[in-house]
């Protein structure tokens, strides 16, 4: 058992849900929306703030059994999954071109079975690593500011609700880990209240940190470039001259390796703490071969065509596993005693 300061707690949150999406989202959503996706995001931010009060009123009503505790393995593992063969990809077209993938992934998967092998602390603190980059990698997005083009930002158009609607459908990508929300409520200190200004706190941080990059991107890029860029941040911080780095998308993609290693590593203990609150003891070599696992099946799926099917279907089951299986619990233990 372990427990969690409400810093702790809202700083895991924050590096789950931004991890790896905040470099692609802008691109999907833009395709979707067109000019319209910073209203759309406004109105998603709406959303997540609606969903985040209601799992904070119901966690204690979410009381998940064996099955749906596996389900949720299942589906973190598949994130994992997703994550790890975006960034072997991604790592492969910008940096590492002529490394075997499966070194690359070896190495990142190492940073979580080190750390899932020790306590549970080992995990709770390794967010805070993060911290000091932030700031760097906003100073270098501001960079941009001086090449913005405001006028971007319009036409917006109401007329069509198919266009909003879609962009309020990819927008989901950056809830992802929202449900974690539900998981880990329960260990935060008591002394330590979460609803109301704290909660407001880091929906502001949130939201203000996706919306950020979304204006920079649409107010960097024509609206056609965005059909041929996935990665818009990382040609954003590339076009920006600085004297002491030679290519600013090199020290960026570095700073996103260690963000995207830490949300892996996040998950892999959300399985292993799932799998442990039904099973008597989860030992070394097991969490090994289900790294191991992880590894070979990301390798195997690091393909350009492979990601773009899994991206068009992770919304889905994330719907399923963010919305419909948590209001499902809820509801069946609605009127149990917690």
């Amino acid at each position: 058992m372990f427990t969690l300061s409400r810093i702790q707690f809202f700083l895991i949150m924050f590096i789950v849900q931004t991890g790896t999406v905040f470099v692609t989202f802008q691109s999907r959503l833009i395709n979707a929306s067109g000019s319209n996706a910073w209203i759309v995001f406004i109105i998603a931010g709406i959303l997540h703030y609606v969903q985040l009060l209601l799992f904070e009123k119901f966690y204690k009503k979410f009381i998940p059994g064996q099955l749906v505790s596996f389900l949720y393995i299942a589906y973190w593992s598949f994130i994992t999954i997703t994550f790890l063969a975006y960034i072997n990809y991604t790592l492969s077209v910008w940096i590492f071109p002529n490394t075997p993938q499966i070194v690359t992934m070896t190495i990142i998967v190492a940073v979580s079975f080190y750390a899932n092998t020790r306590r549970p602390e080992a995990v709770i603190n390794l967010p805070a690593v993060i911290i000091p980059m932030i700031p760097f990698f906003l100073a270098f997005l501001f960079m941009a500011f001086p090449n913005l083009v405001w006028t971007w930002l319009f036409p917006i158009n109401f007329t069509e609700y198919k266009p909003i609607l879609k962009g309020l459908f990819v927008s989901q990508t950056t809830f992802i880990g929202i449900e974690i929300y539900l998981f880990l409520r329960k260990y935060v200190k008591e002394d330590e209240p979460v609803k109301g200004k704290p909660l407001f706190i880091y929906q502001s941080i949130w939201f203000l940190f996706f919306f950020t990059c979304l204006i920079f991107v649409l107010l960097f890029f024509p609206a056609s470039g965005f059909k041929f860029t996935t990665e818009p941040l990382f040609h954003l911080l590339k076009s920006q001259k600085v004297t002491f780095i030679e290519r600013l998308d090199l020290f960026f993609l570095f700073i996103w390796i260690v963000w995207s290693t830490i949300t892996i590593s996040i998950y892999i203990f959300m399985c292993i703490h799932a799998m442990k609150i039904h099973v008597k003891r989860v030992s070394n070599s097991f969490i090994c071969l289900f790294h191991v696992l992880l590894v070979i099946i990301s390798v195997y799926l690091a393909t350009k065509d492979r990601i773009e099917i899994i991206r068009q279907a992770i919304v889905y089951v994330h719907l399923v596993f963010s919305i419909l299986m948590p209001a499902i619990v809820i509801l069946k233990n609605r009127g149990k005693k917690t």
